[in-house]
């Protein structure tokens, strides 16, 4: 009785893992293709216009390229790695949370990641929220790029 009470624990952890790897493999293609995939960055916080300034670029390796959205001629320009906040690079944490954003500490010169909270994803858009209250309270929304 006891083995099988342990063999269906151990089946449950592991269809429970198993769901986990589902649903990270899910989020790896809906941020990212293999070309890489663009979307207009949003930031709603009452200090920013809705224009998007930004472009952010997600392989599924996790590598991430953000780009200025230049108003007047609709061009593209790639920001500098050395940026300040733009390691990058991108991570899934779990089945709703990403870190698509870092800030370098000045002192240890190591990037800090800001995870946001999916608070709504599909195939053209994702919503995204802070996880901690010392992080940006405002809402993130990224739409597919053209």
């Amino acid at each position: 009785m006891k083995i099988l009470r342990t063999l269906k624990i151990n089946l449950f952890l592991t269809l429970l893992l198993l769901s986990c790897q589902g649903e990270k493999k899910e989020l790896i293609s809906l941020f990212s293709g293999i070309q890489g995939k663009k979307w207009n960055y949003y930031s709603i916080d009452g200090q920013h216009d809705f224009y998007p300034y930004r472009v952010y670029e997600f392989f599924p390796n996790g590598n991430e390229y953000q780009y200025i959205n230049v108003r007047s001629t609709g061009k593209l320009e790639k920001i500098p790695k050395d940026d300040l906040y733009n390691p990058e690079k991108w991570s899934i944490i779990n089945d709703s949370i990403v870190s698509i954003e870092s800030k370098k500490n000045l002192t240890t010169g190591y990037f800090i990641k800001q995870n946001r909270k999916i608070l709504y994803k599909s195939r053209d858009t994702i919503i995204l929220q802070a996880t901690k209250s010392e992080d940006y309270k405002g809402i993130i929304i990224l739409t597919k790029y053209k």
